[in-house]
């Protein structure tokens, strides 16, 4: 009995050695980001790898993907001179801009496209996003030029401050260096709060983003500033669409306060023109560029894009 007891009490030892082996394979596959999920970044608490079939590739500080194995992103190029061309590149795959000229002409407008990956261009074919195409919208008869201390896409003047991953409060962070706000950019295009989404942080993401406006008034008094609605997303629509009542109300508030806002709404962007859930393809990426082209377009009727500082 004793030899028995004994061999039963071996067999239950290996029984739960096996169990807390698979409940510990069952912790490490759920603590895995999913495709096109967050695996890193400054201050990520969250999984640090990915589902098999991706893998985690550094976008910035703020900022790990889990990306297809088969996909490659967009790199960042860099212009080797000093001097601007107004010449853009885009792809050829990008749809043509709806209009081909503003109704307000001799302008100098110094433009900082501030916030997220999508301002950025990521996963756009040439990485461009929509500033080649709003670019080609703007520049006849009048003078552009993007400004901002990242370069990204095949376009010359590819200059913005499009931080991948980063959240309101990020994109604040990052706005107040040296070649973004304080270069005293005359137009600001301003779209965040899609990570603060995706992170389940968006309750208090109205909140950071009016203090950031703020921020942008107070550093450029002359400026005129254009806050898009956020695009789509696969999943948590119903918080992107709660974060886009809250920042329509906001900027009627300070449009009636007098301030130089506008909302440039970014409802033609359809879930079906998302590459992976969040961003644009690249015929979303147009639809957001001729979302903002007319809005502009109104600013400079209103007399609000004076000479740059």
């Amino acid at each position: 009995m004793k030899v028995l007891s004994s061999r039963v009490s071996k067999s239950s030892a290996v029984m739960l050695v096996l169990i807390l082996v698979a409940a510990l394979s069952v912790r490490v596959a759920l603590a895995q980001s999913q495709e096109w999920g967050q695996c890193g970044g400054m201050g990520w608490t969250g999984p640090t790898t990915c589902v098999a079939g991706s893998n985690c590739v550094v976008q910035n500080q703020f900022y790990s993907q889990c990306l297809p194995s088969t996909a490659v992103p967009p790199p960042p190029t860099t212009t080797t001179t000093t001097s601007k061309s107004t010449t853009t590149s885009r792809s050829s795959t990008s749809s043509a801009p709806t209009s081909s000229s503003t109704s307000a002409t001799g302008l100098n407008i110094r433009l900082l496209p501030l916030g997220d990956s999508i301002t950025w261009g990521f996963t756009s074919s040439d990485g461009n996003g929509y500033r080649a195409a709003l670019h080609d919208l703007l520049q006849p008869g009048n003078t552009v030029d993007f400004i901002g201390s990242l370069k990204s896409g095949t376009m010359v003047d590819n200059d913005n401050e499009g931080h991948i991953g980063a959240i309101i409060e990020q994109i604040a962070q990052s706005a107040t260096n040296a070649l973004a706000l304080p270069a005293r950019p005359n137009v600001v295009l301003l779209m965040a709060g899609t990570n603060d989404v995706l992170d389940n942080i968006s309750s208090g993401a109205p909140a950071q983003l009016s203090t950031l406006m703020d921020t942008i008034f107070r550093t450029c008094p002359d400026a005129a500033l254009i806050v898009a609605s956020l695009t789509p997303l696969s999943s948590g629509q119903a918080n992107v669409d709660t974060f886009n009542a809250a920042v329509t109300q906001m900027v009627n508030s300070r449009k009636a306060a007098g301030q130089h806002i506008f909302l440039a709404s970014m409802a033609s962007v359809l879930a079906s023109d998302l590459i992976d859930g969040i961003h644009p393809t690249d015929a979303g990426y147009v639809k957001m560029a001729n979302a903002w082209f007319p809005v502009i377009q109104q600013a400079a009727k209103n007399g609000w894009i004076g000479k740059p500082v």
